[in-house]
């Protein structure tokens, strides 16, 4: 009887010698089977079927390289790629591949900046009533690893197929500031689209005369204030009203960004065929965002027939990458109470949590008072795990990436929000090989690392990468304990949000 038990047995049987089948890939369309394996250093997707179907093999790129009997038939195998031509027949077969949209159901977004993490995320999924975006970078990612959105698709739907998982997922193009990305995003199947027109905002810090003549400059004030003047709303037994200084501080502040949203939701409008999740993104901004500007966006929003899921604010407090928050947590609590009462009055839509790798003592606050109207978005805590599994299985290396980190450290952090300075980095020096793992477990050490990724991955000597090859030959020969090393840390996340069913 032909099936995956005896699939699996009969490759291994023939085939073990060489390649490492992943025994949850296995899966079939009636007439063909498929299967992951990998031999020393590459990944392979295996093909097999009868002769009478041998026809079938020819749209993939690959090679027969031998046979299989099961009942007395000759079963042929063709070892295929793991190339993007490959993957679109494959996600052709087996829609469940392709990334989808979320809509209002409670998520989770995890960033994978080399590429491989998707198994292990996937095992922290699986019992839990949480969307997941499998698949999640922002444009600034892409600039720094050298990858393409083609890449981020591709990598995030192999790491699927490997673990034979159905569970849907969504795709995050995230941050992006740019029409002509959104174009490469939409046409590389992504579901999800994060605008970010922090550039457009206005900061706070600008003095009275500033905010006047750019107020003044808006052609649509009188409109404005005949909207916004007089109006009144109670969040929470709460009063918002606008009085003209506010109303001209919050407009000029932000009606440019605004603007630019609506540019890019209109081009996705136009070139995206399917439904999608749409996130304005206000986080990367100077000041915080006060209820009343938050009100403010999400009416001019609406008022431009902007359909958008979420948003993301600044919101009090610190919100560095890869440490806990720093910040009143008490204070914080009750500003997500009033976002969360003004996305639920004027929505329902929900609220975004950027930066949100380790903010470990405000997850249970935030998905709480959200009442799973919630997004939120990690990132660089699976590249610091990657590092975690090199400093165990080959501790030269880390202590060449970190001393390589440590001089790229000052370039790299401008684009962040981060307060490690570089004075504070501790000596690796003075650490024995066998304790360079607890350098991770130290904020000034993953800030540093999590923000020098990209000079990391991408630096060259001679034409040849200096880390990258090594990393990830480590990574793929290490494989069970990066899996778990990444499972364990999106587990610690995922186990303090609260879930709740919004019908």
């Amino acid at each position: 009887m032909i099936n995956s038990k005896n699939i699996l047995k009969e490759f291994t049987s023939g085939f073990g010698m060489q390649y490492r089948s992943y025994k949850n890939s296995v899966m079939n369309d009636n007439k063909r089977w498929f299967l992951l394996a990998k031999d020393r250093s590459k990944k392979y997707l295996f093909v097999i079927v009868s002769g009478r179907q041998s026809e079938s093999l020819k749209e993939f790129e690959g090679k027969a390289i031998g046979t299989i009997k099961i009942d007395c038939s000759d079963l042929i195998v063709l070892r295929a790629n793991t190339g993007f031509k490959n993957l679109k027949l494959l996600q052709n077969i087996f829609p469940h591949l392709q990334p989808v949209f979320c809509g209002l159901k409670p998520s989770f977004g995890t960033g994978d900046r080399l590429g491989i993490a998707t198994p292990a995320h996937i095992s922290s999924f699986k019992s839990r009533e949480i969307f997941p975006y499998l698949c999640q970078q922002s444009v600034r990612e892409l600039i720094k690893t050298g990858h393409s959105w083609q890449d981020v698709i591709s990598n995030t739907a192999w790491g699927l197929f490997e673990t034979g998982c159905k569970k849907p997922f969504g795709a995050d193009a995230d941050h992006v500031k740019e029409i002509g990305d959104l174009n490469s995003a939409i046409r590389n199947g992504f579901t999800m689209f994060t605008i970010d027109p922090s550039d457009f905002v206005l900061s706070g810090s600008q003095d009275r005369d500033k905010i006047c003549k750019k107020y003044n400059s808006i052609p649509e004030k009188k409109e404005i204030e005949k909207f916004y003047l007089g109006k009144k709303i109670t969040i929470n037994k709460k009063v918002l009203e606008f009085d003209l200084d506010s109303l001209k501080f919050v407009a000029a502040s932000y009606f440019e960004a605004i603007k630019h949203v609506v540019r890019c939701y209109k081009f996705i409008i136009q070139n995206k065929k399917n439904n999608f999740d749409f996130e304005v993104s206000m986080d990367e901004v100077d000041d915080e965002i006060s209820p009343l500007a938050h009100l403010f966006i999400t009416t001019e929003l609406q008022r431009n027939e902007v359909n958008f899921h979420n948003i993301a604010l600044r919101y009090p407090g610190m919100w560095e990458k890869a440490v806990d928050y720093v910040g009143d947590i008490a204070n914080f609590s009750l500003e997500i109470k009033m976002h969360a009462g003004i996305a639920k009055k004027l929505g329902p839509y929900k609220l975004s949590l950027h930066s949100g790798s380790e903010k470990f003592s405000i997850y249970k606050i935030f998905s709480e008072e959200t009442e799973g109207l919630f997004h939120i978005k990690t990132s660089g805590t699976s590249w610091l795990e990657s590092l975690r599994t090199i400093a165990v299985k080959s501790p030269d290396l880390f202590m060449d990436i970190y001393h390589y980190a440590v001089k790229s450290y000052e370039e790299e952090k401008i684009s962040y929000h981060i307060s490690t300075e570089v004075s504070s980095i501790p000596d690796i020096g003075k650490f024995k090989k066998d304790k360079l793992e607890s350098l991770l477990d130290l904020k000034q050490c993953r800030q540093m690392l999590h923000v020098t990724f990209g000079a990391i991955l991408t630096a060259k000597k001679d034409g040849n990468y200096i880390f990258s090859d090594s990393i990830y030959k480590i990574l793929f020969e290490n494989e069970p304990l990066y899996y778990n090393y990444v499972a364990k840390n999106i587990d610690r996340h995922l186990e303090l949000v609260s879930i709740y069913k919004n019908n």
